[in-house]
């Protein structure tokens, strides 16, 4: 071969070398041209993750995956529409924008795409429920007569709590121990007046045991000085601060702190372990504590917010033109229910570019709603093809 041929086929493989190894380089490390952008970035992420697991996985429509959990892997920087997709469940889409050199982290709940299942027949005066999602008390009329009957979801029994509770009753209450019925009385001059039964016996508490039962602080007492209400330690009488004046009711309480509000709804929160007592701007018309993070969600009726005690930093949900009646969160955390008159609607927590809601009761007149400790159900009151009585929604196959 003459050597100006073999110097030239040394020069192409040479270029070949000089330009295609770091483009190889590049290509490995995940480096890719952006055609949109005409530039050369690095690849990104989507880790997703389903409960339950076993969905199919769309992206830009394009099947990419059958089965959850799944990693797209070397996605050029931009948008993506993802959906996600299980046999018995509502699909779940959402808009993700993937960044260069980054990992977006999708943890989707799926919830079961069936319909209310009707427990019992019932109309209701008043309704409440406990925390669990167990219990349901009703407020019911017979005749002239007022009675206060338990439904247990689990057994699905019925039993009548007390007979007795007069006929000018007008709603009904759980304390927050969950121990004491609250019986609300209003008369003819529109004045209203509480009496207190046992949840589980329902016998007739007295002054003295309504008032030890509705005393959701016992630690504190409040006193009106004329100029201010002292808060004072129970134990001690020690001085811990000076309020508004104002007439205080507790919001809501756990072993940590309590939050107190006033007749115009500003809330204080109180620290139960250093008694430290500080103004916040958290609505407290709705109120509903996570079981594993230590967050509040609060609502003022229209809009959800997400509160962290220890932080103080609150992070906005959602907001509803229809008035939200309940509010509560999934067992995983990981969600909200709220419901409003006519519909219940969960909405996840972790934003990407929209929060994904997902309406699991509609075209329904919704009282009052209790899921339960496990995330597979979901029990609420109302009405669902002209049926009043107590419903249970399966969230889970």
């Amino acid at each position: 071969m003459h050597r100006r041929v073999r110097n030239g086929i040394f020069f192409v493989f040479l270029t070949i070398f000089v330009i295609g190894a770091p483009v190889i380089v590049l290509y490995t490390a995940g480096y890719r041209l952006n055609f949109s952008t005409w530039r050369v970035q690095r690849t990104g992420v989507i880790a997703i993750t389903t409960l339950p697991r076993g969905a199919s996985v769309t992206m830009n429509n394009q099947l990419i995956a059958e089965k959850t959990p799944y990693v797209a892997q070397r996605l050029t920087p931009g948008d993506y529409d993802v959906l996600l997709q299980k046999s018995g469940y509502q699909s779940w889409s959402q808009h993700v924008d993937v960044g260069s050199g980054s990992t977006t982290y999708i943890t989707a709940l799926l919830f079961s795409d069936t319909k209310p299942e009707l427990l019992l027949e019932e109309s209701a005066l008043s309704v409440v429920g406990d925390k669990g999602g167990r219990f349901v008390y009703l407020l019911v009329a017979n005749g002239d007569m007022h009675e206060v009957w338990r439904y247990d979801t689990v057994t699905r029994l019925q039993r009548l709590v007390n007979s007795d509770v007069g006929n000018t009753t007008s709603s009904i209450a759980l304390t927050t121990d969950e121990s004491t019925l609250l019986i609300r009385q209003s008369n003819q001059h529109a004045s209203t007046s509480d009496i207190g039964i046992s949840a589980d016996t329902g016998t007739l508490l007295s002054a003295t045991d309504l008032a030890t039962a509705t005393n959701a602080l016992p630690e504190f007492s409040l006193f009106d000085n004329g100029s201010n209400v002292e808060m004072r330690l129970t134990s001690t009488d020690e001085l811990i601060t000076l309020l508004p004046p104002s007439t205080y009711t507790v919001a809501f309480r756990n072993s940590t702190i309590a939050i107190l509000k006033d007749t115009r709804d500003r809330a204080y929160l109180v620290d139960l372990r250093t008694n430290i007592v500080s103004q916040i701007d958290l609505a407290t018309t709705l109120l509903s504590e996570s079981s594993t993070e230590n967050l509040l969600a609060a609502s003022d009726g229209n809009e959800i917010d997400v509160y962290s005690p220890q932080t103080g930093e609150r992070t906005f949900i959602a907001r509803q033109s229809d008035p939200i009646l309940a509010l509560t969160w999934h067992s995983s955390d990981r969600a909200l229910f709220f419901a409003t008159g006519s519909k219940i609607v969960a909405i996840e927590r972790d934003k990407y570019e929209t929060r994904e809601t997902t309406t699991l009761v509609d075209d329904a007149s919704i009282v009052n709603m209790w899921p339960d400790t496990t995330g597979k159900s979901l029990t609420f009151f109302g009405t669902v093809n002209g049926i009043t009585g107590i419903w249970k929604l399966a969230l889970t196959q």
